[in-house]
């Protein structure tokens, strides 16, 4: 990750006047990766699980960077090369980030949840910019460390930041809100997500309301109505609701085609959407109802949400040699594979429907039930062939298989690709899922060269 700074000379000050530095060449940008390094770049190494960022460097200064942040001696270093020490990097960045945060006053929309945060954030940042400076998280930066670059990246002129949090671990909501001081604050959806570290589903609910209680009373909670979890949360904030299913302050229908949708959104705003799918459509309804409240008027709305692209790996639907290919490959848990999974089945086929699923990643205690749970539904709903990859589908394959599914199971990623490439043939419609761990977008560019 590296980010330009929008005012360099104002970071510099500020690194000035917090660490006591009398001279300190000008910051221009900030980076955490040394191969991404420029002149006048901050380096600030993080600690990771396989490799040790100060290793590195060196390496950042010789490529121009002026200055670093570390939490242990480092040497040599480039010269003169500003060494600025602290006890923990990704803390203190977000220390940074929040100081940097206060300087500016822009109205800040944050969103969460266990599916679609990164596209919902996306046609947020999409809308709103019809009306207004809009900064935005670029792709998923959405964590202790994503979430201040992006923060970071603020300056003269933004009336608005849209903001993607997410979590993994029990209070990082509530310390990225800290950081982030919404107004505005969307929780999309609660499901099993990260599991792992969160215990069970209360631990993600619990994790996800923090959003909503870190709200001002004058702020505004948008509520999923439709979904049980987050219509109970509590929030000392205004609640804004939208939903399908119950009466709501937006309120939408799907209308599903061949290859797209259209959300109908109270009585007569009609929206084309880029791609099919039901999740798509409650993720540009909570997109609706945030611009909605900010003001924006309908035609701008409608021609944000059209002319989008969704990011890539989430959904995408492209042809390759007559076979219809569902990129689905960014992330995955239960709730996103099986909804991912009625897409497969509702597009039209001359052929087979195929799955390609991978693992789904940190689900602890819950991962053999939701594989199993995975196979059970391909079986049942009459998908015609299934190819799993990693140690965890293996339960997803046996109980497809047990079912009468045609199924196979591999343990090397290529060997799935060249057995996908040999079976698939015209008029067969594939879907590709797996976390982001297990990265299936290689099968996808394997296969079909995209």
């Amino acid at each position: 990750m590296r980010i330009e700074l929008a005012e360099p000379e104002r970071f510099t000050r500020l690194l000035q006047d917090r660490y006591g530095l009398k001279s300190i060449p000008e910051i221009r940008g900030i980076t955490i990766d040394s191969r991404k390094a420029r002149a006048g770049d901050l380096f600030v190494p993080i600690v990771g699980s396989r490799a040790d960022g100060h290793d590195f460097a060196l390496e950042a200064t010789e490529a121009g960077a002026v200055a670093v942040m570390a939490e242990r001696d480092i040497s040599p270093l480039s010269p003169p090369t500003v060494v600025i020490r602290v006890p923990d990097n990704i803390r203190e960045l977000g220390t940074l980030a929040q100081a940097w945060r206060g300087i500016y006053a822009p109205r800040v929309v944050a969103i969460t949840g266990s599916n679609g945060k990164t596209t919902t954030k996306n046609l947020v940042a999409e809308a709103l910019a019809k009306r207004y400076k809009v900064l935005g998280t670029e792709g998923s930066y959405n964590s202790t460390i994503g979430l201040p670059l992006t923060l970071l990246r603020l300056g003269q002129g933004y009336e608005i930041v849209v903001l993607e949090l997410g979590s993994n671990r029990p209070g990082e909501i509530a310390y990225l809100a800290r950081l982030a001081r919404p107004e505005v604050g969307l929780i999309t959806n609660v499901s099993e997500t990260h599991v792992a570290h969160l215990k069970d589903k209360e631990g993600v609910i619990r994790e996800k309301a923090a959003l909503f209680r870190a709200l001002p009373p004058d702020g505004t909670a948008v509520v999923n109505i439709d979904d049980p979890a987050v219509a109970r949360m509590e929030t000392p904030a205004w609640c804004y609701t939208y939903g399908f299913n119950h009466p709501a302050d937006v309120t939408g229908r799907y209308e599903e085609a061949a290859s797209s949708g259209e959300l109908v959104v109270g009585a007569d705003l009609r929206i084309r959407l880029p791609q099919t799918g039901a999740h798509l459509a409650e993720n540009t309804l909570a997109a609706v109802a945030i611009a909605a409240h900010f003001e924006v008027p309908p035609e701008m709305i409608k021609e944000a949400i059209e002319g989008f692209t969704p990011p890539p790996g989430r959904g995408e639907i492209f042809q390759f040699d007559g076979v219809t290919v569902i990129d689905d490959s960014y992330n995955a848990n239960l709730a996103s594979t099986l909804a991912g999974l009625e897409t497969l089945l509702r597009l039209p086929s001359e052929g087979r429907r195929i799955a390609v699923i991978g693992d789904m990643l940190e689900l602890g205690r819950f991962s053999e039930e939701h594989h199993r749970r995975i196979g059970e539904f391909a079986a049942a709903r009459g998908i015609n062939l299934m190819l799993c990859y990693g140690p965890e589908t293996r339960d997803t394959y046996c109980t497809a298989l047990s079912a009468g599914l045609e199924a196979h199971h591999f343990g090397d990623k290529s060997e799935l690709s060249h057995t996908l490439a040999r079976t698939v043939a015209a008029g067969d419609v594939v879907y590709v899922k797996g976390s982001r761990g297990m990265a299936m977008e290689t099968v996808i560019k394997e296969v079909f060269n995209h």
